[in-house]
């Protein structure tokens, strides 16, 4: 066991004298996770988009129009939409030097059209250099031109004594005549108020919450779902970096020196096992300390967290000291493990959320450290404890262990 120690100590230092590598390693899942956070950062609810503009040309002049003008300058759709009045050859004008998304021309004799039961269009003429902007302005209109159809089939008989108003003088209209009428649209008034005023169907806005959920993602939140992704990535290249040992002592010729001392071949294995899983215990908790001061990631149960970075640094310990054992040199291992590991992270949820995945995606994470690492640090954060990325850690390691020493063992003896 004193011997064991003391190749750890060795080793160890032999690293530290040249820590460069191992800062470049730590620095790089630092940027890029404060890039990504950055880029994603949640956006404060008053930084919405500006008003999209809208020219209005009305050569109706009448009351369809006005329904139409008076739809558009309320307030929930001022939010919205910002409405210039003009004429044709102005609106063009505009168009033409792009000072909207889009023109809406409403015809002339509209009302008239639409009381009479024709068909009518409305024109909305969309600027060509806006992409989504124009066809939601081409939405609302329709919204607005299904509200107004309905309106005027609903008060159909009614509107017929609107347009004898407009086309005879005032002083030629009777107003006996007129009362059947007005008395019927009162009566539909008052019963579409009962539906209106409440609405008979609501919507009602609910908030379904897990105990303990936040309401709004903030940017300590963001960092902690991208964090700790970039960690068991970059874990596993210092890993595979630090046991490349196993492969390096064997072609320089320091193997067979060690094994001609009182060193036995299982001790030398397994200090350079045991050294890559404290190793990568070691990049945890500085990534994980790094995370919480910088990033002000709130990680849940430490304890929790710590136990699952000894898992995952041993997996990711026990699966080099396996792969390597089946290689024959360091230039086998940077050609395969480097692959290895980014099929790892891409499918294993590093660089894209697994939800946003294909579920065959989803499916081949399962097979990857990168999945369970970031599932159990996503578990603890929600103040669960996670038993299944540990279990499935650690029964793994074992296993890759118990198939890398005595491999490890037959070649050290070659």
């Amino acid at each position: 066991m004193r011997r064991l120690l003391l190749l750890l100590l060795t080793d160890t230092r032999r690293h530290l004298k040249s820590p460069l590598a191992l800062m470049i390693y730590i620095a790089i899942p630092l940027f890029l996770t404060g890039i990504i956070g950055l880029v994603f950062a949640p956006r404060s609810e008053e930084s919405q988009l500006p008003p999209i503009n809208i020219l209005l040309v009305d050569n109706d002049k009448f009351l369809a129009s006005r329904f139409l003008m008076g739809a558009m300058d309320s307030d929930p759709v001022k939010k919205m939409f910002r409405v210039t009045l003009t004429d044709g050859n102005d609106g063009e004008r505009k168009m033409k030097n792009g000072k909207a998304s889009a023109m809406v021309i409403i015809p002339k004799g509209f009302t008239v059209d639409i009381i009479d039961g024709k068909d009518v269009s409305l024109t909305v003429v969309k600027n060509p250099s806006e992409q989504f902007l124009p066809n939601i302005v081409e939405e609302f209109m329709k919204t607005l031109s299904v509200m107004l159809s309905g309106a005027v089939q609903a008060f159909h008989e009614e509107a017929q004594g609107i347009r004898f108003i407009s086309e005879n003088p005032l002083e030629t209209l009777s107003w006996k005549d007129l009362g059947p009428q007005l008395e019927s649209a009162q009566k539909k008034f008052i019963a579409a108020g009962k539906y209106l005023s409440p609405l008979f169907i609501r919507l009602e806005k609910e908030k379904a919450e897990a105990k303990g959920a936040k309401v709004q993602l903030t940017m300590s939140d963001l960092f902690g779902i991208i964090f700790p992704g970039m960690i068991i990535m970059f874990l596993l290249f210092i890993v595979n970096n630090r046991m490349g040992d196993l492969l390096s002592e064997r072609e320089d010729g320091k193997l067979r020196r060690l094994l001609t001392t009182p060193i036995a071949t299982w001790e030398l294995i397994f200090a350079r096992i045991l050294g890559g899983w404290i190793w990568g215990m070691g990049i945890v908790l500085i990534m994980v300390t790094t995370g919480s001061l910088l990033f002000r990631i709130h990680w849940g149960s430490i304890p929790s967290l710590l136990l699952l970075g000894l898992a995952a640094s041993f997996w990711t310990a026990s699966f080099f000291a396996f792969l390597f054992s089946l290689l024959k040199n360091r230039n086998q291992a940077g050609a395969i493990s480097s692959p290895i590991i980014l099929v790892f992270s891409v499918f294993g949820g590093s660089m894209l959320p697994p939800a946003s995945m294909p579920k065959a995606f989803q499916t081949i994470g399962f097979l990857t450290p990168n999945r369970w690492f970031i599932d159990g640090a996503s578990r603890i954060r929600d103040g669960l404890f996670p038993l299944p990325s540990l279990m499935v850690l650690i029964l793994s390691g074992l296993l890759f262990l118990a198939l890398a020493v005595p491999a490890l063992k037959r070649r050290s003896l070659v």
